[in-house]
């Protein structure tokens, strides 16, 4: 476990890199009520209106690790009581498919791979001064994988219409990699924008 104070940086660059990690956000001196697990990739932890967003300085701090169960043990340890959960990305609860209707049915992996690409993609749109250069190697890396173990996974999600390629997915491990409209719409920011406002961030990404 990592507890991070008056290190936003060092903290940010932390739940970038480990993505299957979890977070304890909490105050600097814990009480059961103000003690939240999260997700590394949840962006309640991560993303803010302000730049002046306190996540490890003030009266805050977060305590990392890729291990769920030693950050509950230390939250019972501090406050006599297991850590509220994050409603939004729900941490512990591990989601291989979904039974809504009319929603596709991804596994875990894939789930990770487009939330993934919708936080880069996402970024990108807010600050677009950096050209998009996410493709499947970058993706490989994140999770330890080669780009030949990820084309099941992004092939479904092409297959979903959830994803596209710059190229052939099957020869290039440098082939660029995008978010659809239909994707982009799974976002709760994005849900109520027109298709020419969507299609408007979209273009962010390409440059066109």
């Amino acid at each position: 476990m990592i507890a991070f104070l008056n290190e936003d940086r060092a903290y940010l660059s932390w739940v970038t890199h480990h993505r299957r990690g979890f977070v304890l956000d909490c105050q600097r001196k814990p009480t059961k009520k103000h003690v939240t697990l999260h997700r590394a990739t949840c962006p309640q932890i991560k993303q803010a209106a302000s730049k002046r967003t306190h996540w490890t300085t003030g009266r805050k701090m977060k305590a990392c690790s890729l291990d769920i169960e030693e950050l509950t043990a230390w939250a019972v340890e501090q406050t006599d009581s297991e850590p509220n959960a994050c409603s939004e990305c729900q941490p512990g609860h591990e989601f291989e498919t979904t039974d809504h209707e009319g929603e596709p049915q991804l596994t875990k992996l894939t789930r990770e791979i487009l939330s993934f690409v919708l936080e880069i993609a996402t970024n990108h749109m807010d600050d677009s001064e950096l050209p998009y250069r996410l493709d499947v190697s970058m993706i490989a890396r994140c999770y330890n994988k080669t780009p030949g173990q990820l084309h099941a996974a992004l092939t479904t999600l092409a297959n979903e219409g959830l994803l596209r390629f710059s190229g052939k997915l099957e020869s290039a491990a440098h082939c660029l990699i995008f978010p659809t409209e239909r994707a982009i719409r799974t976002l709760s920011a994005y849900a109520n924008l027109t298709d020419k406002q969507i299609q408007a961030e979209l273009r962010k990404l390409t440059g066109e």
